[in-house]
């Protein structure tokens, strides 16, 4: 579950004055990238989000984050402060939320709507897999299954050369908890190996046998016996 983060800059006079808490936005960057955290003051604490990517624009994703001190509208820590003011909430259910902003670069509306689905890391790692083999975003769901299929067949033909080559020693269920962690490459090289074990116990017979060409002068023997057979 996440939030889809959209924002929109406007004019000093189109909001009210009310304020709910003072805010802090800053760029900070961790083991799992570079990234903003919208902190709000509230009730001695401070709650907010985490935004991916450094910027409000084309509309990033987002997580709740867990409450923080409030130390941190004061301290930045090794982050880096992008901008701090006081806010109001606008709108605060379930599913979507809307903030009026007004600090230092300005005022905005920000607005955060629910998305009941996969994981913000999951999208990104489908989004980074499209993108490097050139792939059509529509295409995703097709490209999965396609994987998926392409799993599953290969580890059913290995356990089926294992359990051919290697008998009851075999364990199906070991290995498929083995291949189970891997990627396809990582399991077409296991399955390879099996291929090259199966093919040295059982070589292939060849697709065609060579003609037998018959020596020329036994067929110019031949051709004149029947010639005197005919004159006869």
């Amino acid at each position: 579950m996440y939030w889809k983060v959209r924002r929109e800059m406007l004019a000093d006079d189109k909001v009210s004055d009310r304020v709910d808490g003072r805010f802090v936005l800053h760029r900070h960057c961790d083991a799992d990238g570079a990234h903003l955290d919208l902190r709000l003051e509230q009730d001695g604490y401070l709650l907010g989000w985490r935004i991916d990517g450094v910027s409000f624009d084309k509309e990033p994703w987002a997580t709740e984050k867990a409450p923080h001190p409030p130390a941190w509208l004061e301290c930045d820590g090794d982050a880096v402060r992008e901008d701090a003011g006081v806010y109001a909430w606008n709108e605060r259910g379930t599913d979507r939320r809307e903030l009026i902003l007004r600090g230092g670069k300005g005022t905005c509306s920000v607005r955060f709507e629910r998305e009941y689905g996969l994981a913000p890391d999951c999208v990104k790692a489908v989004r980074d897999a499209l993108r490097s083999c050139g792939a059509n975003p529509v295409d995703a769901g097709s490209l999965i299954a396609d994987g998926a299929t392409a799993r599953r067949r290969a580890i059913q033909r290995l356990c089926g050369l294992g359990r051919e080559l290697d008998g009851p020693a075999f364990d199906s269920d070991a290995w498929k908890r083995l291949l189970k962690g891997l990627s396809l490459e990582e399991i077409q090289n296991h399955l390879r190996a099996f291929e090259v074990r199966f093919d040295r116990k059982y070589p292939p017979s060849p697709v065609s046998r060579a003609e037998v060409i018959e020596d020329e002068s036994a067929e110019e023997g031949r051709a004149a016996a029947a010639f005197a057979i005919a004159r006869e």
